[in-house]
């Protein structure tokens, strides 16, 4: 059995909602159960996928999906020790490279952090301060 017989089983890339054509991500988990279910469809009936073959095969798959956990997982843990370090430059005064590469300085007011959760800014006086330009911080 070839990579092509394989892909065939997904069918034809359709539209998604918004019109684009979709292609389907063996490399999701539901990617890798379609592609393991087109597996079995498919194969020979006189030649059979072997038990370990298939064993094997859900091992990478469970693997797939603990890693996929502890990725989640840590990405959370990060996210809670930026906005813990964040939460604590609030009412300090720090010091930061501005955009004309002065050395500025005000008060923290505020703090936000970016829908994807990478990257965090600081409202400064006013002025949004992404907070890798912070250089110093002062009680």
């Amino acid at each position: 059995m070839d990579i092509t017989s394989l892909t065939g089983a997904f069918g034809a890339a359709g539209p998604d909602r918004a019109g684009r054509a979709e292609s389907p991500d063996v490399f999701s988990s539901d990617g890798f159960l379609r592609l393991l279910a087109a597996q079995i469809g498919n194969q020979n009936p006189l030649e059979p996928m072997k038990d370990t073959e298939f064993i094997a095969q859900m091992a990478q798959f469970s693997q797939l999906e603990q890693m996929t956990g502890l990725a989640r997982d840590i990405r959370g843990l990060t996210m809670g020790q930026q906005l813990s370090q964040g939460a604590s430059l609030l009412g300090r005064e720090v010091t930061y490279e501005a955009a004309d590469g002065a050395l500025a300085a005000g008060v923290v007011e505020r703090l936000s952090v970016s829908a994807d959760g990478r990257d965090m800014a600081l409202l400064v006086g006013g002025v949004p301060v992404d907070i890798r330009r912070v250089v110093a911080v002062s009680p």
